[in-house]
């Protein structure tokens, strides 16, 4: 299985290209928010570095979000765009949030895995240092119904609100969990450092591995998930005329 990994949910683009369980050849993007200039760049480089063919490809795999609209869009477009002229190459999905808390470092500790969204908030999720075996919520098998909502799907986490530390405190059970993810320097302060720092390209193709933690979609309506509507402000510029 030969897979073409994409990340563009997050600040920085990130391609990489890998054979089963290991990966050939990665790019990352050095600075923020070139998702439209450098996706297909890098997409020629990390084939162009593996020796590998676009025809080669079985799978393309996608960072499904949340995160920011206009790079979702980028990504999706462009894995999309693949899909169709390559006939039998099929499109996966990875939750962005779940491939950043499945790369974290094992401890006991219950991970908060985050994401940069508007100013003074960030989507997060919330997950158990060990599989959950009990239980079920809304049809999904293996979830123990007493869970807060932020363990079971993103959530905007917005630090203006009163109180928004201790009702992390509260939906963790503990003040003793390890926040991931880009967000993390936002809510923890510029100089954390909890690995990971970014999703990479490659943080996705362990979870692509497993049917429990992506999934197939279809290529004609396949949509992202944004959580939340574009942010569209006003320009500032002069009209003409």
């Amino acid at each position: 299985m030969i897979r073409l990994l994409l990340e563009t949910a997050t600040d920085v683009c990130s391609v990489a290209v890998a054979k089963g369980n290991v990966v050939l050849a990665e790019h990352t993007a050095a600075e923020a928010h070139q998702h439209a200039s450098h996706l297909t760049v890098f997409i020629r480089k990390v084939m162009d570095e593996a020796q590998v063919q676009m025809t080669d490809l079985d799978e393309i795999v996608l960072s499904d979000g949340p995160g920011s609209y206009t790079s979702l869009r980028v990504g999706t477009s462009t894995a999309k765009g693949l899909c169709l002229a390559l006939p039998g190459l099929k499109l996966r999905v990875v939750p962005t949030l779940s491939a950043l808390a499945g790369a974290a470092e094992k401890t006991e500790q219950i991970v908060l895995a985050t994401i940069k969204s508007r100013k003074n908030q960030v989507f997060g999720q919330l997950f158990e240092a060990r599989p959950q075996v009990q239980g079920e919520v809304e049809g999904k098998v293996g979830i123990p119904a007493s869970l807060h909502p932020l363990f079971l799907e993103p959530q905007n986490i917005r630090m203006l609100e009163e109180g928004w530390w201790a009702k992390l405190v509260g939906a963790a059970g503990t003040e003793h969990f390890r926040v991931v993810g880009p967000g993390q320097q936002w809510m923890l302060g510029p100089d954390t450092a909890n690995f990971p720092e970014q999703c990479s390209a490659s943080l996705l193709l362990a979870p692509a591995c497993s049917p429990d933690n992506s999934r197939l979609v279809d290529v004609a309506t396949y949509e992202p998930f944004y959580l939340n509507p574009p942010f569209i402000t006003k320009s500032k510029k002069k009209p003409l005329g």
